[in-house]
């Protein structure tokens, strides 16, 4: 798999572009802007995957025609509250559940109830629960401390050394997490 990247809207959003052997998955995607157009170009996209429900990684779910948008449904919520009148989400994602072939999902509720981390050989899409020497937030609404430090470590315990593509800032590895960000240290 081959996982692009591009920046969005005013929290600079990292929105990632999953592509498989026979689809594409769109993640995160902030808002519909001349970005985001530009970054997609003419690749059609299948599937746009929620990591959670806040405002600044849903805007432009439905931008895109012929899309399948899935979520964890704990986070409904969320997007209810940002986009009363969106379209139904097409698929609800629970742990285990595989987005294409050998793309995984982790629940991992901490920074809200039904973020989750999209796992492949060789990365984790984690949304806000890991930044580079830091964590998502957990004082926002739906925000739980005591699951974010049982997120977090599962993340810590998954074996080798991913690539972590974060929700925001740059990307970084787990096993450098490990070594340096001080809340996985105190795990």
């Amino acid at each position: 798999m081959r996982v692009s990247s591009v920046c969005l809207g005013p929290l600079a959003t990292n929105c990632y572009l999953i592509e498989g052997a026979a689809k594409r998955v769109l993640v995160d995607p902030a808002e519909p802007s001349d970005e985001l157009f530009s970054f997609i170009g003419d690749r059609s996209i299948d599937i746009v995957v929620l990591t959670h429900g806040h405002f600044d990684h849903i805007g432009a779910a439905w931008a895109l025609d012929d899309v399948e948008v899935m979520m964890h449904k704990a986070d409904l919520p969320f997007l209810d509250h940002a986009h009363p009148d969106h379209p139904p989400i097409d698929r609800y994602l629970s742990e285990g559940d595989e987005v294409i072939d050998g793309l995984r999902v982790l629940h991992t509720p901490g920074h809200s109830p039904g973020s989750i981390v999209l796992r492949c050989r060789d990365a984790l899409i984690v949304g806000d629960l890991l930044f580079q020497r830091s964590i998502g937030r957990t004082d926002l609404p739906g925000g739980a401390p005591q699951e974010m430090q049982r997120s977090l470590g599962r993340i810590a315990e998954l074996e080798g050394d991913p690539i972590v593509y974060p929700g925001h800032g740059p990307t970084t590895t787990l096993q450098e997490e490990r070594r340096s960000n001080p809340y996985l240290l105190m795990l």
